[in-house]
């Protein structure tokens, strides 16, 4: 299993308790690079994969971080969309092995849950709020050991509540 670690977004090189958190693979796809601050040298590494592993989730999981932390916003999209792509391939190749039981289905649905709550933050930096909810919402849902998605909607509430008031 990879180790998870989370990563501030947005503006946010600062722990602040109002910046969106994005969850990276630490431990693969160049994630300690994202994590490290070079997210230029990981864009270059990865976006120049067009075939083998570059459906591979932890690599667009890690992309996504790594555009949407350099402002590239269209490219940012792209990676969040492939890593949803890419989680439900994941989850469909582990439901196929002989080893499937819970622990699977929850290295599955925790895959697809990051993929959601960092496509949820690209929505919400940008200032689509119910469609970030909505992702928030999914990642939720999902048998999962990531608590980033419910925190980011605790946020995205507080925010959108500070804006209507």
């Amino acid at each position: 299993m990879l180790l998870l670690v989370a990563s501030a977004t947005a503006q946010a090189e600062s722990a602040q308790a109002n910046t969106y958190v994005m969850v990276v693979y630490s431990d693969a796809a160049h994630g300690e690079k994202v994590l490290s601050g070079a997210p230029e040298e990981v864009i270059a590494k990865l976006s120049r994969k067009k075939t083998g592993h570059s459906g591979n989730l932890a690599d667009q999981v890690n992309l996504c971080v790594a555009y949407t932390k350099t402002k590239q916003l269209d490219q940012a999209q792209e990676a969040c969309d492939a890593a949803i792509i890419a989680s439900k391939k994941e989850a469909r190749r582990l439901e196929r092995s002989a080893l499937y039981g819970r622990r699977t289905t929850l290295v599955a649905e925790t895959g697809r849950a990051i993929a959601l709550t960092n496509r949820g933050v690209l929505h919400a930096i940008t200032g689509e709020s119910e469609q970030a909810r909505t992702m928030f919402e999914l990642a939720m849902s999902l048998e999962s050991e990531d608590q980033s998605a419910s925190n980011n909607l605790d946020l995205l509430e507080k925010k959108v509540a500070g804006r209507d008031s």
